[in-house]
């Protein structure tokens, strides 16, 4: 039931605040608009799910520069508060199977985010090679979640290379981010409103500069380590 509650609040919020970035940028012709819509749909959802959100490290990102967001993930509250967190013109790399809902995919595409086929190695490169030459005509920040999919005992799930191998080839600095107490929030009880704390850490940016795509599973190693070092139990 708890859950029906969040997916009920996940899908009304996103449709209304997507609708309306998607109206402003069609108009406005400037993606960066969805900075704004994500903040307050972020804020909104932390005030209907009573989460208080803690940000720590905001010391080691640069007011301005565009990084890659490579954090863990655990609960569906995981990318509103990263918009709220990060502060920046940020788009996530979505699975493939979301743009199969014709107004999501509409929005999502308008904002500029990115639709990856992971069982289609090929039309995962594709799709990434165009991304990446979309974000040289509009710089933005990337968030990714490495694991692929939420964990499911709250512990670090493998993770995958891809954006290790987009930071290599973007020369776009990727910054290892640990969100903790989101897998607690995830399993409340059902008639349990209590306040949550959230902590979302950011490390400090890795320059892809100093790696290759042959290094490639060591930055992912390293980006790892540097996540479950920062996770709070």
């Amino acid at each position: 039931m708890r859950l029906i509650w969040i997916y009920l609040n996940l899908i009304f919020w996103t449709f209304l605040f997507g609708f309306s970035s998607f109206i402003v940028i069609s108009i406005s012709g400037r993606k960066n608009f969805f900075k704004f819509f994500g903040l307050i749909w972020g804020k909104t959802l932390s005030l209907i799910f009573n989460v208080k959100l803690t940000v720590k490290g905001k010391n080691n990102l640069s007011s301005h520069g565009n990084y890659i967001f490579s954090a863990n993930h655990a609960s569906l509250i995981d990318i509103p508060l990263l918009l709220i967190a990060t502060n920046r013109y940020t788009v996530f790399i979505a699975k493939k199977e979301l743009s199969k809902i014709p107004i999501f995919k509409s929005i999502l595409d308008k904002a500029g985010f990115i639709f990856v086929d992971r069982q289609n190695n090929k039309n995962a490169i594709e799709s990434m090679n165009n991304f990446t030459r979309d974000i040289k005509k509009i710089p933005r920040s990337i968030g990714v979640f490495p694991e692929g999919t939420r964990t499911e005992d709250g512990k670090l799930k493998e993770f995958k290379k891809g954006a290790s191998v987009l930071s290599i080839n973007t020369k776009i600095p990727i910054v290892p981010v640990a969100i903790s107490g989101s897998f607690k929030w995830a399993k409340k009880r059902l008639f349990d409103f209590s306040r949550s704390e959230i902590i979302i850490e950011f490390g400090k940016p890795i320059n892809p500069e100093n790696f290759t795509y042959s290094d490639r599973d060591d930055l992912t190693d390293l980006i790892k380590n540097s996540i479950d070092k920062m996770i709070r139990a």
